[in-house]
């Protein structure tokens, strides 16, 4: 996973958040946001190519090792706390905010509630473009998932269903790309091991629903005043091309399209990934 250290930290309202930090304290600062039922280790290919940053990768709380503090935890709440966590830490400067898939909508909500606390420049990966249609091609993932932790949450026995390494596997397969079989055998357990990390089925459900009736097209307001850079694979089928362009547009950020990858592209292309963030941040550099 390359050089890194992990890093508890109690916040005032007693929710413990765990993070992990990366390369020199001295330079600029890049905060980054993992997406829905992941956690740090989602960064683990990206964060050791960044060398130029001091990266800050927390585990949003009721994922990985941060506690679920309720379980009926929002997003505007997620971004709350994870401003409680950029304030407690006393930085510097400002952070930069890099927000993956639900990670994005997180970093929406922290700039939304307090836009002065960060820098300028804000990356979004594979960002939730806008809530799901009633007839679109994301309407199928969403209610498989969706019927996933419903029988999770309801179903005496439901946990081995919603541990289920099968339907873990389907879920991976369906958004992977890469044909290189160790790779995907990799990111395979990485998401089993996210599993073993789900903090409560019903809060999963909730929280599914409340992400997939969101989207960047509702914070147009929030992110026009910023200085936006959307990276987005060109056979992504959970955030597709198409509709970042359109939200793109809406917002007036720039897109850099990964070519040959989806939705996993921090996993599939690091390097492309991280080359795309490092130019996009060049000027903060300089």
């Amino acid at each position: 996973m390359g050089a890194m250290t992990k890093h508890t930290l109690t916040l005032a309202n007693g929710q413990q958040i765990a993070y992990w930090t990366y390369h020199d304290s001295k330079k600029p600062t890049l905060v980054m946001i993992h997406g829905f039922t992941g956690s740090h280790e989602g960064f683990q290919y990206v964060a050791p190519l960044l060398t130029d940053f001091h990266l800050i990768i927390p585990d949003l709380p009721g994922f990985g090792q941060s506690p679920l503090p309720h379980s009926k935890l929002t997003l505007r709440e997620l971004g709350s706390l994870m401003i409680d966590l950029i304030q407690a830490l006393h930085l510097p400067e400002t952070p930069h905010l890099l927000g993956h898939s639900m990670g994005s909508l997180v970093v929406a909500e922290m700039l939304r509630q307090h836009p002065s606390l960060f820098a300028h420049k804000i990356i979004l990966a594979s960002p939730v473009p806008m809530p799901v249609g009633l007839a679109e091609t994301r309407r199928v993932g969403v209610l498989f998932t969706r019927l996933y932790y419903l029988l999770g949450h309801r179903l005496p026995g439901g946990h081995r269903i919603a541990t289920s390494r099968k339907i873990s596997w389907l879920g991976t397969s369906a958004i992977m790309t890469t044909k290189d079989k160790q790779l995907q055998q990799t990111i395979h357990g990485h998401h089993y091991k996210n599993l073993d990390y789900i903090s409560d089925f019903g809060w999963n459900r909730r929280l599914h629903k409340e992400i997939n009736h969101t989207g960047m097209s509702r914070y147009k307001a929030v992110l026009r005043p910023f200085d936006v850079l959307i990276v987005n694979g060109n056979r992504d089928n959970v955030t597709p091309l198409p509709m970042q362009k359109k939200v793109a547009h809406a917002t007036g950020a720039k897109l850099a399209v990964i070519p040959d990858t989806g939705h996993l592209s921090h996993y599939e292309t690091p390097q492309q990934v991280a080359d795309a963030i490092t130019t996009f941040l060049r000027d903060a550099r300089q």
